[in-house]
């Protein structure tokens, strides 16, 4: 890969991280919760409830660190913990009727803004967007994690 291709990725890349950022910042799309009370409760959601070690693994955390946003959304009544049907050592995170309820909001927010941009690209290259979005994300969290532990990136 030659060095312009890559100034010009970093570029773009760039930009969608500052548009990502200034929308997770922006009240309406996060509805009153922090970054991570949104992204825990988007992950949590679909489920019917994590383990606090699967939730950890999923959002990239370390224990304490999500172990304070999960107080957060139990002392907000957003969540609540419960020992594991399968194993009663593991605690369990769920989303309350209101954790729910905040989740929907975040995801109608975030849905409306997608669809305008999607409205601005030509519908037959919905697919080959979100292919690469895909590429991209799993690309980045091959070479994150790698980066993060050896300094050096995973191919």
């Amino acid at each position: 890969m030659n060095m312009k291709t890559i100034v010009l990725f970093r570029q773009s890349m760039r930009r969608i991280e500052r548009f990502v950022l200034l929308q997770n910042k922006n009240e309406a799309t996060c509805c009153g919760v922090s970054l991570a009370q949104c992204h825990a409760l988007l992950e949590i959601g679909p489920s019917d409830g994590l383990s606090v070690k699967e939730l950890s693994s999923r959002l990239g955390l370390d224990k304490s660190t999500l172990s304070r946003t999960v107080d957060s959304l139990v002392e907000g009544g957003l969540a609540e913990r419960a020992a594991s049907p399968g194993d009663r050592r593991s605690v369990a995170v769920r989303l309350t009727a209101r954790g729910r309820a905040a989740a929907e909001r975040i995801n109608r927010a975030w849905n409306r803004i997608c669809a305008d941009m999607f409205a601005s690209i030509p519908g037959k290259k919905h697919g080959s967007v979100v292919e690469a979005m895909d590429m991209i994300a799993s690309a980045m969290e091959r070479c994150t994690c790698g980066f993060l532990k050896t300094r050096k990136c995973r191919k």
